[in-house]
């Protein structure tokens, strides 16, 4: 149930967010080197018989799953919907679990999001890309579609989005994927919905608005068809009325627009 995504997001807060000493379960296993010198074309999985999103990243993705299989099921009835989170870190840390990579190798997936890229809040550390590449390789080889995942920013600190943006679109220019806009989205959403509140209570995480918001950009991203119908009921009411979630809908397709993610 979607409730139970908060409890999931707050047991994993370990895992959290842009800190770099996380405690990830690791096999010893040596982890597969793929060839990044060969850059793939994004595999277009749009029009696939079942959607089988796998999804990997640390606390801001823990909470996605439910809604992201609601809003696919909403805006793609006729089709089978899985949505999976394979395991919870940074991206070079689970791209060393063997376990993780294991899951992505022997499912039938037709997406991968990709969210957990380590990064400085200042801006006054570079850390390495190589393993969120490395992530997108392996999709490819698999004919997964690789969709990264900028995180939100945080309350009040609108900027951090374009700045998250920029560091997966130089990762998507060395290793092609598709980059979701949810920053953009969140900025759009929180400056037309004030009185809607998208983070949880540390103004880092997101809450239920926020959650669906994402979801509906990476539902527009993974189906290729416009989720701007109008008002929409995917989440209770008790949160947000369907006219509202029509609003985010909008804001969606509009950013995705202005953002194309997998160009």
């Amino acid at each position: 149930m979607i409730k139970q995504s908060i409890s999931v997001t707050l047991a994993v807060l370990l895992v959290g967010c842009g800190g770099s000493n996380d405690d990830v379960n690791i096999n010893d296993t040596p982890q597969k080197q793929v060839n990044l010198t060969t850059n793939k074309t994004i595999p277009d999985n749009q029009s696939a018989p079942i959607y089988s999103v796998a999804l990997i990243g640390n606390s801001h993705a823990a909470g996605l799953a439910p809604y992201l299989k609601k809003t696919l099921q909403h805006y793609a009835a006729e089709k089978s919907v899985n949505v999976e989170t394979l395991g919870f870190g940074f991206t070079d840390d689970l791209y060393k679990n063997a376990t993780v990579r294991a899951k992505l190798n022997d499912g039938q997936w037709s997406h991968l999001i990709i969210q957990g890229q380590k990064y400085s809040q200042s801006g006054a550390v570079l850390y390495s890309t190589k393993e969120t590449q490395q992530w997108i390789a392996l999709a490819k080889e698999l004919d997964i579609t690789p969709i990264l995942f900028p995180e939100h920013p945080q309350k009040g600190r609108s900027e951090e989005a374009a700045y998250v943006m920029g560091i997966h679109r130089q990762i998507a220019s060395l290793q092609a994927a598709c980059v979701a806009p949810v920053g953009g989205a969140w900025n759009a959403a929180m400056e037309q919905m004030q009185n809607v509140s998208f983070h949880t209570s540390d103004g880092n995480h997101a809450a239920p608005s926020g959650l669906l918001l994402s979801s509906l950009v990476f539902s527009e991203i993974i189906t290729g068809e416009k989720v701007d119908t109008g008002p929409i009921s995917i989440i209770p009411d008790t949160a947000l009325s369907a006219q509202q979630q029509g609003v985010l809908s909008q804001i969606a397709s509009q950013v995705l627009v202005e953002q194309p993610a997998c160009e």
